[in-house]
């Protein structure tokens, strides 16, 4: 089911039973549950709950106490669910809070849960375009990228590929800077943008 269709029956539930009437902290409890059950759909319409219906309302450091709270107990155990939490929510709480909501943020990277670190990483997506939090993302990776988990290396190939896009040379400059790191899947994939793309895949063929 595609994202506005899921985003209605969310809607027309939340109606249907007066959700909205609802103490605030009742309503992050009810998402809170759904994010908690272990099949997607819940999943996605928890998060999308809590990105249309709640997080513009509430404090920043409430919601990534939520945050840390679902990561602690095992919530996530995909990439797709991760993301979505991470692209819906914890980036737009990112481009809201500022610096002290992404270093928070940032500083999952050393995480004992898989998710979490890869969190630190992928809602910088939302961000890549404002200079002020360059200085971050470049620490967060220079700290994932020495892992070899697939699901570490293709959250830092996302931000770089994003981060190509409007500063080639930044991100040309993290690539190199961890490039003996880096996986062949994110040079591959995720720095197709940049110049030096079809070096960047010979070296590493010639690495492998």
């Amino acid at each position: 089911m595609k994202t506005p269709a899921v985003a209605r029956i969310v809607a027309d539930w939340r109606d249907a039973h007066e959700l909205q009437l609802l103490a605030e902290d009742e309503q992050l409890d009810l998402a809170r549950t759904l994010i908690g059950r272990p099949y997607a759909e819940d999943k996605f319409a928890g998060i999308l709950y809590l990105q249309k219906h709640l997080a513009r309302r509430l404090e920043p450091g409430l919601l990534l106490a939520t945050a840390e709270g679902l990561f602690a107990a095992g919530a996530f155990f995909d990439w797709s669910t991760s993301d979505w939490f991470s692209v819906r929510v914890l980036g737009p709480l990112i481009a809201r809070g500022g610096l002290p909501v992404a270093e928070r943020i940032a500083g999952w990277r050393t995480a004992g849960d898989l998710w979490q670190r890869r969190a630190a990483i992928v809602p910088f997506r939302a961000v890549v375009r404002n200079e002020t939090y360059h200085a971050l993302i470049e620490e967060t990776v220079a700290v994932l990228a020495k892992e070899r988990e697939r699901f570490i290396q293709t959250g830092i190939g996302w931000v770089v590929s994003d981060l190509s896009k409007s500063y080639p040379g930044k991100a040309a400059a993290l690539v190199e800077g961890h490039f003996d790191d880096l996986s062949a899947e994110v040079v591959r994939r995720h720095t197709r943008y940049l110049p030096g793309h079809e070096v960047y895949r010979t070296r590493k063929r010639g690495a492998g």
